[in-house]
């Protein structure tokens, strides 16, 4: 269940070992699932075989998203995951966020600004982008 009712507009899946997710869409005032993120390859057969590199983290922006699942507002999320490769290994997700695209009449927050020398630095405020964790 999702806080409030709005368009999904991108995803960020972190991964702890499954080989595939899918990702549905739904409304809590009824209907089927609709798939929002077609079935998607977080590993390859030979990562997963030998457990290699299961903690990835896989953006999905638009143009990952099918259409009809994207331009209308969803309050409940279902997400299917496999391993077909290796069934000896428990799997799943580390995080899932996911993202509304901005509202027209919202503007992006400026990012503080700061001068070092001729250089012109932006902090790590809500405007920058995010950090990719080392590895």
């Amino acid at each position: 269940q999702l806080g409030g009712s709005r368009p999904i507009h991108s995803l960020h899946i972190g991964n702890d070992g499954a080989a595939f997710v899918e990702v549905l869409v739904g409304s809590s005032a009824g209907g089927d699932f609709q798939v929002l993120l077609p079935s998607a390859a977080l590993m390859s057969p030979s990562e997963s075989r030998a457990g290699a590199g299961p903690r990835r983290v896989r953006l999905f922006g638009p143009e990952h998203l099918v259409g009809a699942g994207a331009k209308h507002t969803w309050d409940r999320l279902k997400v299917v995951l496999s391993q077909p490769y290796c069934q000896s290994r428990p799997f799943g997700l580390s995080f899932i966020r996911v993202f509304s695209a901005p509202e027209d009449d919202e503007a992006p927050p400026e990012a503080p600004v700061r001068r070092l020398g001729p250089f012109t630095l932006r902090g790590e405020g809500v405007g920058s982008p995010p950090r990719r964790p080392p590895g």
